[in-house]
């Protein structure tokens, strides 16, 4: 059966250490946690990375991933595998890109040899590497979408985590996203959002245009291993971590 994690940027608003943060998400029915690019400074420290697995492991909690700029893994990479060990991550989300590179062919091509080469030399590591859309992906270079040619580039060297709420928001069919993905998708980002609205860019699942059901059915029928609920817009993480668990719990079951 598919799990369903909830992105921990999220609860950024919290203002608990990262532990009690997963402490909290282990009281609802989220299976699992997708780690943010900022905790990878507070895992550097053995001693909150030792607590951080302690506390998933008494919450029944897996990780989904984590989300790591592309700088930071280049620069850090021994760091950042090392911190994946130690909290039992096997999967890491490229979370966004130079949006200029995908105004030109050549540069969508350079982007995407950039993330295969990371992927293969993680590979040595058993990590997988996932690329997270935005939604300047989706502007058309020389006749073409350019995220459609991002995935032609890619051609599986590296997989993705398709955010079909950010698809949406820039007037790409979320259905046709994840179509485009297909079987390279083990995570999906099943979010919301509101077009037009910069400040509805993420939305609760269900306050949005994203139709959630008829999105987490072809995830699933595509392999995904995992539905993760963001709200990256949210003034509340509390009341979105209640509601998306609620949400995805039943999203879950009728899949």
């Amino acid at each position: 059966m598919v799990r369903t994690a909830i992105q921990l940027f999220t609860l950024r608003d919290v203002g608990c250490s990262l532990p009690d943060i997963i402490g909290r998400v282990g009281g609802t029915a989220f299976d699992g946690v997708e780690f943010y690019d900022a905790h990878f400074d507070d895992l550097a420290d053995p001693g909150t990375a030792d607590r951080t697995r302690e506390t998933l492991a008494e919450a029944g909690l897996s990780v989904a991933g984590a989300h790591v700029g592309i700088d930071r893994l280049e620069s850090s990479f021994d760091e950042v595998v090392s911190t994946c060990e130690r909290v039992g991550c096997s999967t890491l989300v490229i979370p966004s890109y130079d949006g200029e590179a995908f105004s030109t062919v050549n540069g969508i091509e350079e982007a995407a040899d950039r993330i295969a080469g990371l992927a293969a030399d993680l590979a040595e590591h058993d990590v997988d590497l996932l690329y997270h859309n935005h939604t300047f992906e989706f502007v058309e270079v020389e006749g073409s979408v350019a995220f459609e040619r991002f995935v032609e580039f890619a051609d599986g060297r590296f997989g993705f985590e398709p955010d079909v709420g950010l698809a949406a928001h820039a007037d790409y069919d979320p259905l046709e996203l994840l179509a485009v993905v297909g079987e390279d998708a083990p995570v999906v980002h099943l979010t919301d959002t509101v077009p037009g609205d910069d400040d509805g860019l993420h939305a609760d699942v269900g306050k949005g245009v994203v139709d959630a059901e008829a999105c987490a059915e072809a995830a699933v029928r595509n392999g995904a291993e995992w539905l993760v609920c963001e709200n990256g817009r949210t003034d509340d993480g509390r009341a979105s971590l209640a509601h998306g668990s609620e949400a995805f719990a039943d999203l879950r079951d009728g899949v």
